[in-house]
Formats: structure tokens, sequence, C-alpha cells
């Protein structure tokens, strides 16, 4: 086994795959270690949502960063099918954004005058469509361009491309330490072996804030526990995916409606509990009423990593060390995963940046804004 590597990747969910690929694309010799099996941490707890009109409500850098990843994926499907003959599941059919109240309505309808990727259907319009919903829904936002992926695909299909590329994907090695060996090396030492990189990538998610630590990194990261359920139901017709005070509906192709998530701060425990699934039920019941009395599938959690302002950390470290961040990305993991591989690929290759961007998810913002 090669132990010398010119980039190395802590974390192999969505986050450290998309930045293996778009390297390995380039000839960079990678290796991506991880801790457990690829895609098993929050990756696999996400229903794949690309909520990127859905989820951010201020037409700021970090809206046009999740607009970029989520135009990403169009060609991402093919590109990553013709390499790994896997199916990312992109499902494109759009996004309802529900009001139950005339003040969500009137919230919902000045967005539509404001974005013009959106619409505001009314009540009768949405019932045409998703004929399952509620009655007593006040209408909705439709948002075109927001549909899905699975994301346990596409953390597959970016991996086995990266492997086809070149890239060395190694399971069940956790980094303990990062050492620094010389002015442009470190050693990666896991129970396995030592590796030897010129740069290092932290993207594992919740748990890097023991390598900021290590690293003299002063910035906050704390777990968001997500609770989710699947049901399944021959009396619901859904089409769109449903979305409605941080919750979703999300139709799969196999049957399958993925309903989520909970957000429990500071809950380390990747078990659901009943009151988190409760409470879920209770939210999207009066939505759709009928999957009160569906099939209940599976229930399972996860840990969302979260930064002190729910942004991620995508950077270099800031004392010029060839250390590389990429983690923080709370509920978007999926949606901002493409763009996310591309913008630390180009920080490796000293290619030119966009400086919104850098600012927005630099490593050093909370000591900067705490400043103000």
């Amino acid at each position: 086994m090669n132990k010398q590597y010119e980039v190395g990747i802590i974390g192999g969910g969505i986050i450290g795959q998309s930045i293996a690929y778009h390297l390995a694309k380039e000839g960079v010799s990678v290796l991506v270690l991880e801790s457990h099996k690829i895609g098993t941490g929050a990756t696999s707890a996400a229903a794949g949502m690309l909520g990127a009109n859905s989820e951010l409500e201020k037409n700021d850098a970090f809206y046009q960063f999740a607009k970029e990843s989520q135009r990403l994926y169009h060609s991402l499907q093919y590109e990553l099918s013709e390499r790994s003959q896997i199916n990312i599941g992109l499902v494109d059919k759009g996004m309802y954004k529900i009001a139950m109240n005339d003040d969500e309505a009137d919230s919902l309808k000045e967005a539509a005058s404001y974005y013009k990727s959106v619409e505001w259907h009314e009540k009768e319009m949405v019932l045409e469509h998703e004929s399952t919903l509620s009655t007593s829904i006040k209408g909705a936002l439709y948002i075109k361009e927001d549909g899905h992926v699975s994301p346990l695909h596409v953390c597959a299909a970016f991996s086995k491309s990266a492997s086809l590329l070149g890239a060395t994907i190694l399971e069940n090695s956790p980094v303990h330490a990062i050492k620094k060996t010389s002015k442009n090396g470190y050693t990666l030492s896991t129970p396995r072996a030592d590796f030897s990189v010129n740069k290092v990538v932290i993207a594992n998610g919740v748990w890097s804030g023991h390598f900021f630590k290590q690293l003299g990194v002063n910035a906050g990261m704390k777990p968001v526990k997500g609770e989710c359920l699947s049901v399944k139901s021959s009396e619901i017709s859904l089409e769109k995916t449903i979305f409605y005070d941080h919750c979703y509906i999300v139709p799969k192709g196999d049957g399958r409606i993925v309903i989520g998530a909970t957000m429990v701060e500071d809950d380390w425990s990747t078990a659901p509990t009943i009151g988190g699934i409760q409470s879920l039920i209770e939210k999207i019941t009066p939505i759709m009423p009928s999957i009160a009395s569906s099939q209940l599938h599976e229930t399972w959690s996860g840990l969302r990593p979260q930064s002190h302002d729910g942004k991620p950390y995508i950077g270099q470290h800031p004392n010029g060390e060839h250390i590389y961040f990429a983690t923080g990305h709370y509920r978007n993991g999926i949606l901002l995963a493409p763009k996310t591989g591309e913008m630390v690929r180009d920080l490796i290759l000293g290619r030119q940046q966009n400086e919104d961007y850098i600012n927005t998810f630099s490593i050093v913002r909370p000591q900067l804004q705490a400043m103000r």
C-alpha cells in the first residue's frame, strides 16, 4: 500500500468524497480516511433535499453558493453515472413550500414577488397537482428548481469515480493525530498505519471539532440531531417534495415517503426517540392527513455539524498551513457537496477564488464577527 500522497482527506462522507473526486479528476494523488464505512454518518441520515430556495432566506453569498451547487447536480448525474455506473437518483419535479395560515401565505407571496425562480400557487392549484394534501392549506410557494437526490448513491458515485481515477479510499481508518513532519509535509496517524501527505483536508463533520482544538483553530462545532422516518402507503400519491416549517415530505422512487427532520441541539446520541418521531408526525399530519394511516417503514437519525452561524467552514488554516477545512454544513451537506468539492480543489491547486465565498466561509470569521 502506498503511504505517500499529495492530499489526505479526513472523512469519507459526501463532502470528503466530492473533494476526492474533484481532486482526482485533476490527477492529484488523494487518500481518503474514513473512521467507519463510507457515507454512514450524516450522509446516510439525510433525505437528500436540494433546497437552495426553500432553506435559505437571504439573497447573499451563501445563497449564491448553494444555487451554484444545486445546478452542478444536473451535469454530475450524467458524469458520475458514466464513470461509476451509479444512478444518483436526481428527482427534479420541484417543491411546494406550504402555507397553513394567512400570515405564512402573505410571507410566501412576498417571496414570490422578490425571487423570479419561485411562484405562488393558490390552494386550488396546489390541490390539483397534489390531491393528498389537506384542504386546510392556504396555498404554497412552487419552487421549480428544488428537487432531491439519493445521498448514499451520490456518495458512492463520488467514491467509486474517485477510486477509478486513482484515489485511495480506506474505511475503518480513524485519524487520531495530524503531525507536521516538514515544511510541506504531515503524517496522519491511524491504527492501521501512518500516512505521509503534503496537504490535509478536514471533512469529518461534527467530529472536526477534535481537530480544531489540535490545530489551534478557535471555531465552534456542535451536533444537531436530526430524526427521520419513512412510510409506505397506497393511498398517498405525491410527486413533489413538500416543505413546511423546516420539515419535509419527500417521495422516493422506491415507494417510500421520507419525513424529517427534528433539530435537537447538543445531543450526541444517534438513536431516534419516540418523542422526536411523534413531533414529526404531529407536524406533518395537518398537511397530509393520510400519513396517519400509512405503514411505518423505518426510523433513523444522524448528527448534523453546526457552526456558530449555521454556515460551513470552507478554507485554509489561518496560519497558512497546508491544512484545509470543509465542514459544518449543518442541514445542507448534500446540497453543498458539489460546490464544496470544487472550492476545496481550487484552493489546493491555487486557483482564483470568489472573494465573497472566501469571506463567507472563512475559518476565522467567528473572531472577525466578534470584533465588529
